[in-house]
C-alpha cells in the first residue's frame, strides 16, 4: 500500500482528535474550525436568502398570478 504524498492531519480527515482532554474547546484548531464553520453557514444562508425572490417570482409567474 502506497503512502500519500501529502499527509492529512486527523482533524482534516475526521478520524481523530488533536485536542487534549484538558484544553476543551479552547484549542487553536477547534476555535479556527468553529469560526470557519460559522462563516460557511453564514454565506450559505445569505445565498439561499438571495434566491427567495427569484424562486417566488418564478413560482407565481408560472401560476399566472403576476
Amino acid at each position: 500500500m502506497e503512502t500519500p504524498m501529502v499527509e492529512e492531519s486527523p482533524a482534516e480527515t475526521g478520524t481523530g482528535s488533536t485536542c487534549s482532554p484538558g484544553e476543551g474547546s479552547q484549542c487553536p484548531d477547534c476555535v479556527k474550525t468553529k469560526q470557519e464553520t460559522a462563516q460557511n453557514e453564514e454565506i450559505s444562508l445569505a445565498f439561499l436568502l438571495a434566491l427567495v425572490p427569484i424562486i417566488s417570482l418564478t413560482f407565481f409567474g408560472q401560476l399566472g398570478l403576476l
